[in-house]
C-alpha cells in the first residue's frame, strides 16, 4: 500500500513543471502529435500535446511494477490529470493489463485523453473478444460503456 501511495504521489508531481521549458521551433510543434481542444464556447483554447517519451517510459515502468490491475487503474486515473496520450501510448498502457475487463476500465479514463483517435485501431487490437472491442470503440467515440 505504501508503494502505491508513493507511486501515486510521484505521478501527481509529474503534472507540475520543475524546470523552465526551452524554446521550441514551429517545426517541432507541427511534428509532435497534438490537437486543438475546444472550450465550452467552441473556440480552440490551446494546443494539447501527448505525454513526452521520457515521462511515458517512467509511467509505464511504474505501472509494470504494480502487481494488481486495480492499483494500475488508480494510477492511470491520476496520470490522466493534465496529460494526453497518443493511441500507441494508450495501447502500450493497456497491454500491461491481464484481464480485458480491467483494460476497459482503464480505457474509460484514457479515452478522453487520446489525441489521435483516428489511429484507434492500435488500441482496439489490445482486445481479444469482439464484444470488448465494440465497447472500447464506443468509449473512444465518446459513448459510455454499459
Amino acid at each position: 500500500m505504501k508503494r502505491v501511495c508513493l507511486s501515486i504521489a510521484f505521478l501527481a508531481l509529474l503534472q507540475f513543471p520543475l524546470f523552465a521549458v526551452p524554446a521550441v521551433s514551429i517545426a517541432e510543434i507541427e511534428s509532435s502529435p497534438s490537437v486543438f481542444v475546444n472550450n465550452r464556447s467552441g473556440m480552440p483554447r490551446e494546443r494539447e500535446r501527448a505525454m513526452d517519451n521520457a515521462d511515458f517510459k517512467l509511467l509505464r515502468s511504474l505501472l509494470k511494477e504494480e502487481s494488481f490491475d486495480k492499483n494500475r487503474v488508480k494510477m492511470i486515473r491520476i496520470a490522466c490529470i493534465g496529460n494526453y496520450f497518443t493511441s500507441s501510448q494508450c495501447a502500450g498502457i493497456l497491454s500491461l493489463f491481464s484481464f480485458e475487463s480491467n483494460k476497459l476500465e482503464a480505457l474509460e479514463y484514457l479515452a478522453p485523453r487520446v489525441i489521435d483517435k483516428q489511429r484507434c485501431e492500435v488500441i482496439l487490437e489490445e482486445f481479444t473478444f469482439l464484444s470488448n472491442r465494440e465497447k472500447a470503440e464506443k468509449l473512444l467515440m465518446g459513448r459510455k460503456r454499459r
